[in-house]
């Protein structure tokens, strides 16, 4: 018995450890392309961005037209009690309504995200070593 709790004592430590390393041994991409500039950061962060607000956007979409046809097919049962509970093609209707709110959830946010590519934070060396050389009396 004490063996058991040793391990499971060892894993959960193990596991702490683990998440500690990641969460401060990595940056994401938009620390990322602050520090270098490098496109490729700010086209991956995009993405990301993106596809996150695409399915947030298609899950409340494809929860909303469900919800909407439970309702309204509450109400309808109350006046004819022969109809049933579940209208014709819902999941179908609700996978569709999901699909459309992811593709115009993610599109939104992928074209309102392009006014951060150029949009810097930290200055970059380039443009602090151009100012410094400007400002530099010529020799």
């Amino acid at each position: 018995r004490e063996a058991c709790r040793q391990r499971s004592r060892s894993r959960a430590d193990s596991r702490i450890r683990d998440a500690a390393r990641r969460s401060t041994g990595a940056m994401d991409d938009w620390t990322m392309y602050q520090i270098t500039g490098n496109p490729m950061y700010i086209a991956s962060y995009r993405r990301s961005r993106a596809f996150r607000a695409g399915c947030m956007g298609g899950s409340l979409a494809g929860l909303g037209v469900a919800c909407t046809a439970m309702v309204y097919s509450d109400v309808s049962s109350r006046r004819s009690p022969s109809s049933g509970l579940i209208m014709h093609r819902l999941p179908q209707r609700a996978a569709g309504a999901a699909a459309l709110g992811f593709v115009v959830c993610a599109g939104v946010s992928w074209f309102r995200s392009r006014e951060l590519v150029g949009m810097f934070v930290v200055p970059q060396l380039d443009s602090v070593n151009e100012e410094l050389a400007a400002k530099a009396p010529p020799a």
